[in-house]
């Protein structure tokens, strides 16, 4: 089976550019923050620092002939920003007025119909401590649940992403996009975002209404996915759902998260570029919960 792997490169505009706009001359050079140059036996590689690999230059060569060039952006600039401007607004629903939806337009919510196998990247995200809230103040669990998850949810899309489902006390995620690597980035980039959405607009705006403040765990993973369809014929019962292992180490990694911690799988950090790399510690995890013995785990901080 054809595994995925990515470069990362330093891009720069070359000089001496016609002025045609149609016409672009760049230089790439493989990142210094991840690889270290080499030379055996009169030929260049490249090491990988993060994953141990060591790369011949012509390989690079020869998996960037024909390759097509994506775009996946964010519609917002700035998690930071982008909670800051929420927190007014929050705060306001809370205590009694009307929803304002965000200036930053989300992308709408898309189903998973397509029955062919295809990579996702997923994520899984929970309320800790969700059952002794609810029991302490349940309207007031109900509420800060309803908030929560209509501005995580929202953030999702921002990020161009879709909620697969809500599980009780939190939901799955996925993205899907042609291009694996700007899907990686993406999902790490949109784990990161819910916690400082948590932390710098969900909990502050709780706190003015009295609530007690909520935390959350965030895994991810990446890998291949298809849909089942599960039928019940003597009831007439009829479910569509996703099949992945990587949903199932999703939801497993966050599992074992801290609170307010997000945590993904090697086969999604293998696959992110390094300054997410750079951002990565690996913790210790019990493959065998997912069926894989010594599967490694890393925290983004």
């Amino acid at each position: 089976m054809h595994k995925k792997g990515r470069f990362d490169f330093v891009i720069e505009r070359a000089t001496g550019d016609d002025d045609d706009e149609r016409i672009v001359r760049i230089v790439i050079s493989p990142d210094p923050r991840r690889y270290s140059e080499v030379k055996q036996d009169g030929k260049t590689y490249f090491l990988d620092k993060y994953l141990k690999a060591l790369v011949p230059l012509e390989e690079m060569h020869k998996e960037m002939a024909g390759l097509p060039i994506f775009r996946l952006s964010p519609t917002i600039q700035s998690s930071r920003d982008y909670a800051n401007t929420r927190r007014e607004h929050v705060t306001n629903e809370l205590q009694g007025g009307n929803h304002t939806p965000p200036q930053e337009r989300a992308s709408p919510h898309q189903d998973l119909t397509a029955s062919e196998l295809r990579d996702l990247a997923f994520l899984s995200v929970d309320i800790c401590g969700s059952t002794a809230y609810r029991k302490d103040d349940f309207q007031g669990f109900e509420k800060a649940y309803a908030i929560l998850i209509q501005e995580l949810g929202t953030l999702v899309g921002q990020f161009n992403g879709s909620i697969l489902k809500l599980t009780g006390d939190g939901f799955i995620a996925y993205i899907d996009h042609p291009s694996f690597t700007s899907q990686c980035d993406a999902t790490i980039d949109l784990g990161l975002s819910l916690l400082v959405l948590v932390r710098d607009t969900i909990n502050p705006s709780l706190h003015t209404i009295g609530l007690s403040p909520i935390a959350i765990r965030v895994g991810a993973d990446y890998g291949p996915a298809t849909m089942r369809t599960i039928t019940i014929p003597a009831t007439n019962y009829q479910s569509v759902e996703v099949a992945s292992d990587a949903l199932n180490r999703a939801v497993k990694i966050e599992q074992s998260c801290d609170p307010n911690q997000f945590r993904i799988g090697r086969e999604l950090y293998e696959l992110v570029h390094v300054q997410w790399l750079e951002r990565s510690t690996e913790v210790p995890f019990t493959g065998e919960s997912v069926g894989i013995p010594d599967y490694r785990v890393y925290a983004l901080r």
